[in-house]
């Protein structure tokens, strides 16, 4: 019987996506977090660096800055560019460019919301870096 080789590239490409990214092959939240948020807010999202004439913030203090409750549809909605105010400075919208399939996903008040599945992912994990 010969050795089937071609599982060998396949098996090192499923570990990839599961240790890289998710078990279906999207990217992780820790993924996106370095694609579109660490050069303003840095690696470990504590902020303080001159983007656009304003400091970015800390994006570890989101939940102590709101009574040790992490503002999960608040931070989904300024990624997104839905949220625009003057606390967001030149942050730009990220929402065309984490397009990804649609999940059901219910807020803090039990309303589900259509939202993108890499949306939920990088939120949740601004929300790991949390003090």
């Amino acid at each position: 019987m010969k050795p089937m080789l071609w599982l060998v590239p396949v098996a090192m490409f499923v570990a990839g996506c599961e240790m890289d990214g998710t078990a279906d092959g999207a990217k992780s939240g820790a993924q996106l977090y370095g694609e579109y948020c660490a050069a303003c807010h840095g690696p470990s999202g504590t902020g303080g660096l001159d983007v656009g004439g304003k400091t970015t913030p800390d994006l570890t203090m989101l939940a102590k800055n709101n009574g040790g409750t992490f503002p999960m549809t608040y931070v989904m909605s300024t990624i997104d560019g839905y949220a625009r105010d003057d606390t967001h400075g030149p942050m730009p919208r990220f929402g065309d460019l984490i397009d990804s399939p649609v999940v059901n996903w219910v807020d803090e008040e039990g309303t589900p919301t259509p939202t993108p599945q890499a949306l939920i992912r990088l939120a949740e994990y601004v929300e790991g870096l949390q003090d």
